[in-house]
């Protein structure tokens, strides 16, 4: 974990020269992650493009491969001197200090919700039954918030920027099966 502790804030560093604000340094590590780790899953279940590979994308495997990243970033935050502010989070004094207005976990659970509730507006279905699931909703807001309630607001930025390209990758996947069904 040191050895990926030591990478990401090697890597930071020389993001933040070029970019000059840590948040952002943080938002390019975490669409580089989500790159690597998407690129060849994204390729096997455009494949075979049915609903359950579309699930199984969004699932554990995911969260599972990212869960190293997470906590190197955690113990590299925890262990840098006071951060500056980044304009992404202007109301932050220092990024690895938690949020106590509670924007970060609210923002980041609302990106998690907005993933999980997109297959209920019509135009992005892919199947004609859609269910929506009371216990998945409310499990999501409650791991949202604790998983960024206490945390420093580089991890809540991390998950924010994580769960926004989840969403973004979701909506093309769908538009992409609605127009390849539509083609046959």
């Amino acid at each position: 974990m040191n050895f990926i502790s030591g990478m990401l804030q090697d890597l930071l560093n020389i993001l933040f020269s070029f970019t000059g604000d840590l948040g952002v340094a943080i938002v390019v590590i975490t669409l580089m992650v989500k790159l690597i780790n998407n690129a060849k899953e994204m390729e096997k279940h455009l494949q075979e493009h049915s609903m359950e590979t579309m699930k199984s994308m969004m699932g554990c495997s995911t969260i599972l491969l990212q869960m190293p990243i997470v906590c190197a970033l955690y113990q590299t935050f925890l262990n840098m001197p006071n951060t500056l502010p980044s304009v992404l989070i202007p109301w932050i004094s220092s990024l690895n200090v938690s949020d106590n207005l509670f924007i970060i976990p609210c923002i980041y659970t609302l990106t998690m919700l907005a993933t999980n509730l997109i297959s209920m507006i019509p135009y992005f279905r892919t199947s004609s039954q859609v269910m929506f699931n009371k216990q998945m909703t409310i499990s999501t807001v409650i791991m949202g918030i604790l998983l960024t309630a206490r945390t420093p607001v580089a991890i809540g930025l991390y998950f924010i920027t994580s769960s926004l390209y989840t969403l973004v990758e979701d909506v093309c996947f769908r538009i992409y099966i609605k127009n390849k069904r539509s083609l046959i």
